[in-house]
């Protein structure tokens, strides 16, 4: 069974509200997509090893478009 982030897959959308203005806030993607140009186009056995969560987990980058405040969350893999 092979585990995957349903925010990556489009299956759902979690939303959370900006801690300084309180404006809802837009995923950015997974932290992972950021670290190099080729990052976005590697499987997921290899990226998940790098983000600093744990393997059943994506670690996904937040920003308010009011104030600009980034904020990373951790979301949890789905198993299909």
């Amino acid at each position: 069974m092979k585990s995957i982030c349903p925010l990556c897959n489009g299956l759902y959308e979690i939303d959370y509200n900006c801690t300084n203005c309180n404006t809802n806030m837009i995923d950015k993607g997974p932290k992972v997509n950021y670290l190099d140009d080729y990052s976005p186009y590697l499987l997921d056995e290899i990226t998940h090893r790098v983000d600093g969560v744990k393997r059943d987990e994506c670690l996904h980058i937040y920003q308010c478009p009011n104030c600009g405040l980034q904020q990373n969350y951790s979301i949890e893999r789905k198993d299909f």
